[in-house]
């Protein structure tokens, strides 16, 4: 299937490493031109030299806070420096802790909105009016499966979670007429840095050790196994593409069949 996405440019958060480096490599693997932001300037310049070298599509970077003011600004800015158009946005940027409740002190909390949620807001608002004016985009969100299910040892990612996801209803609400689609994507426990650090957290509230935990966790997976980045990221890259089609204000759960609802 032609994805149609040669030639195309999509701006991914959280871009250096995780999610957000394997949406970036499966997106640059049919063709996509990619511009990366993060933090961490020396994962970005990793990143982006493996991407170039194994796909040999034009690659951007810029290194950057996105919770700091005018960030999102700054990063539309650099990539239409870069490329004439951008025609997609992936949202990968964040990862909200864990831990006992009344152990949370209320600097996680405000990290993990201000990372996830308000980071993936204030970039997709710089980002909208470009695509309005040209009548397309496609933005696709990194959010979770605590966003459906509230875990009690991860309260705020299950918030943040819960948030983002109402954000993506209500943007595909309001574009889809423009010929924008907002839709996301659930990942379930897929192995990562991250999920381990994950796994670590909530370790702590149920006593015992993070392996103990992820053994756990495996046994509520149907399948039996963690996910891969690259699961993830295929379903990103299909959701990027105008193989979506009517596919607009969705969320696609890979999660190994692990998420019990039917909403």
């Amino acid at each position: 299937m032609d994805l149609n996405l040669k030639g195309k440019t999509a701006i991914i958060s959280g871009g250096n490493k995780g999610l957000g480096a394997a949406s970036a490599m499966a997106l640059a693997a049919e063709g996509a031109n990619v511009f990366l932001t993060a933090r961490n300037a020396d994962d970005l310049q990793s990143t982006a030299d493996e991407i170039s070298a194994a796909y040999g599509v034009e690659v951007g970077q810029l290194a950057l806070d996105i919770t700091d003011d005018g960030a999102g600004e700054k990063i539309v800015e650099a990539a239409l420096g870069q490329f004439e158009n951008i025609d997609i946005l992936v949202n990968a940027a964040g990862a909200a802790r864990g831990g006992v409740f009344h152990d949370i002190e209320d600097q996680v909390w405000r990290d993990a909105f201000e990372l996830k949620f308000l980071g993936a807001v204030k970039l997709t608002r710089a980002l909208v009016p470009h695509m309005q004016a040209r009548k397309y985009g496609r933005i696709v969100n990194l959010i979770g499966m605590f966003g459906r299910e509230p875990a009690k040892q991860a309260l705020p990612a299950s918030a943040v979670n819960a948030a983002f996801m109402a954000v993506n209803k209500g943007l595909s609400q309001i574009y889809g007429g423009d010929g924008i689609f907002v839709n996301a994507v659930d990942p379930g426990p897929t192995r990562s840095q991250r999920i381990l650090d994950l796994f670590a957290d909530m370790a702590k509230v149920n006593n015992t050790t993070p392996k103990e935990l992820e053994n756990g966790f495996r046994q509520q997976i149907p399948i039996g196994r963690l996910g891969e980045l690259d699961e993830v990221a295929r379903v990103v890259t299909f959701l990027a593409s105008d193989a979506s089609g009517n596919v607009n204000g969705t969320v696609l759960a890979v999660d190994g069949g692990m998420t019990k609802g039917l909403f």
